[in-house]
């Protein structure tokens, strides 16, 4: 149980985290976990230059063993930032360990202050990370997991803050057996494997959702593809109630092969991006939009009355012209077939008459939406 042990353990217990993740995860660049790795490292490197501040040049080793555990803790931060999806500001992971390298190195020959402020320092980051991971953790266990294994170590490491700049003459040496000491690197041991094996689960979440949203989105557009909007529109369809008949709405761009012809398949795919943010901008979020195929988009309105129908169609007709014509310099306009779904009418069979609507609109000389009965 001394100290030179357990900082030893500490060490080679980040390494082979370390190597693990890298031989079984790889680097995923800009990842939560590549952060994590980086976490990892920084505190090998940090304790390791500890103990070598034991043996030789402690003031130069000491100061770069505090900076890389500070940026270790930065980097803890970063971690947990990318896995909730909150952005925070570089300087605020970068200055601190280049302030505390620098105010260590003049402060060190007053080791209460030097090791105050050092302990002060790495306790205020990782309070940050513990903060993000607890805050509206809800039932996500990695979080807790994570989160709980920073709070008791920015505690302990807050209380050596605490003990060495109010009690000096009892705070204990660096390498000294004191009970604060064995504690907190047997805690910190703790900490790195639950934080790894946390945001594991964190990353394995991650990859689950990301393959769910291959699995149902449009690559392209963003929009639910085919098979997953036609779930979801009969299961929808299936629990409509009589006096909620919903609008089946079929979309065609107009001439989408000649601007694929004429311009080039990268500016047809453009168009079909820019497709998907009006569909998304301008429906609600209880109405279902896919992309049917090629530049087919298919559109369930729920309790959608007929002077609502009217006003939506005029702005869709509008915000996608305006829309392509801002960014690529023309204009594109769609045709549609718009119909009320009957009581007890099957997907396929609205798909249908939704279908000729939109064939009857092209006939008409497209750039319109043909409406059934009951629509409008």
């Amino acid at each position: 149980m001394d100290v030179v042990t357990l900082l030893s353990a500490v060490l080679v217990n980040a390494l082979l985290m370390l190597l693990a993740l890298l031989a079984n995860v790889g680097v995923r660049s800009r990842s939560g976990l590549q952060a994590w790795q980086f976490m990892l490292l920084g505190q090998a490197a940090g304790f390791g230059l500890l103990i070598g501040a034991t043996l030789a040049w402690p003031r130069a080793l000491a100061t770069l063993g505090v900076m890389a555990l500070s940026g270790s803790a930065a980097a803890m931060v970063l971690s947990a930032s990318r896995f909730l999806g909150r952005p925070v500001p570089s300087g605020a992971l970068w200055w601190p360990p280049l302030l505390l390298g620098a105010v260590h190195v003049f402060v060190f020959q007053n080791q209460p202050i030097a090791t105050g402020l050092t302990n002060l320092t790495i306790a205020t980051q990782v309070a940050w990370a513990t903060w993000m991971l607890l805050q509206g953790a809800g039932r996500v266990r990695w979080r807790w997991m994570c989160g709980l294994a920073a709070a008791g170590n920015a505690g302990l490491t807050l209380a050596r803050a605490i003990l060495a700049l109010g009690w000096p003459e009892v705070y204990p040496r660096f390498v000294a057996p004191h009970p604060l000491n064995i504690a907190h690197l047997m805690l910190l041991n703790a900490s790195l494997v639950l934080g790894t094996m946390g945001f594991l689960l964190a990353h394995r979440d991650e990859a689950e959702q990301a393959l769910v949203r291959l699995a149902s989105l449009d690559t392209l557009t963003g929009l639910l593809n085919r098979r997953e909007w036609m779930t979801r529109a009969g299961r929808a369809l299936g629990l409509a109630h009589a006096g909620d008949a919903p609008v089946m709405l079929m979309l065609d761009l107009d001439h989408f092969k000649r601007v694929n012809d004429e311009r080039g398949h990268p500016v047809g795919d453009e168009v079909l991006k820019l497709t998907g943010e009006v569909l998304k901008g301008e429906l609600r979020a209880s109405d279902l939009v896919g992309r049917y195929g090629g530049e087919e988009f298919c559109v369930v309105l729920r309790q959608c009355e007929p002077e609502a129908f009217t006003r939506l169609d005029a702005r869709l007709h509008q915000a996608l012209r305006r829309r392509c014509e801002a960014s690529l310099g023309f204009a594109v306009d769609f045709s549609a077939g718009a119909v009320r779904v009957k009581p007890g009418e099957t997907l396929a069979a609205a798909i249908q008459r939704a279908d000729d609507a939109l064939y009857r609109a092209k006939a008409a000389g497209r750039g319109r939406t043909a409406c059934d009965e009951g629509v409008l």
